[in-house]
């Protein structure tokens, strides 16, 4: 997945096109298609360090622990997926 689709998939997050669990799971599911076996196109360094929180996060608030420190909100990753989308503007575009 290129940078441009990356930034498509958090532009339609922060947009509000697709839900939390929408974009946790089409996260993921590019995630693993950048890492499979032959795969050329890694995951830049913003998406990367988006990943920790996306991982973190559950999309059930009903199954959240608030007061567990590694898990991640709502709030928490919009605002993870900005500074990712705000980093990939800074790079050229692929």
């Amino acid at each position: 997945m290129n940078d441009g689709r990356w930034r498509d998939l958090l532009l339609d997050f922060l947009e509000q096109r697709i839900d939390g669990r929408a974009f946790h799971d089409r996260f993921f599911d590019a995630w693993r298609r950048s890492l499979a076996p032959g795969s050329t196109d890694l995951p830049p360094s913003a998406i990367e360090t988006l990943f920790f929180v996306v991982e973190a996060y559950c999309p059930d608030p009903l199954l959240r622990d608030h007061d567990n420190g590694y898990e991640a909100d709502d709030a928490e990753l919009r605002t993870a997926a900005r500074t990712a989308l705000c980093a990939l503007q800074d790079r050229p575009h692929s």
